[in-house]
């Protein structure tokens, strides 16, 4: 027994003409990353331990935490941290411990090669820093998490 097919239509779907957009891209942009990617940095930058903070933080530490006055996670808190990890790079070995403050921001701390501490709080529209190593302390922006990061792999 034998079936015919048959012929395939050339256009099963035909976009209108007030549809199409004739004008010219100004540029590639690149999407902002996933929740999954995100969580990928996250897990390969602090390991299972800073995950199931971060997680802990976001899930179950909610106003009144801690002695009644702990405040949520700041989400601009969170968004400045990320920006941050995406570009950080760690000393091989360290996996940096990650802190949630009464104020609801995202603390990392970790020490340098010589043992001295780096601290980094990341607020709504700041990100404070301290190297102990170079009696250094400061704030950028938070929109400059990147260049932070970069600035302590210096």
């Amino acid at each position: 027994m034998t079936t015919t097919l048959p012929q395939p239509r050339q256009f099963v779907y035909r976009l209108s003409d007030n549809l199409r957009d004739e004008t010219p891209s100004l540029g590639v942009r690149a999407s902002a990353p996933s929740e999954g990617e995100r969580e990928d940095v996250l897990l390969s930058k602090l390991g299972p331990k800073g995950w199931g903070r971060l997680h802990h933080f976001r899930h179950y530490y909610s106003a009144g935490w801690g002695d009644g006055s702990g405040r949520p996670l700041s989400p601009r808190s969170l968004e400045a941290f990320y920006r941050f990890l995406e570009s950080a790079t760690f000393p091989v070995g360290v996996q940096p411990s990650l802190f949630l403050t009464d104020q609801g921001y995202i603390e990392l701390y970790w020490e340098d090669a010589s043992n001295k501490a780096v601290q980094i709080e990341f607020r709504p529209t700041e990100i404070e820093f301290y190297i102990e190593a170079e009696q250094v302390e400061g704030c950028f922006v938070a929109s400059e998490a990147k260049l932070l990061a970069k600035r302590l792999i210096a």
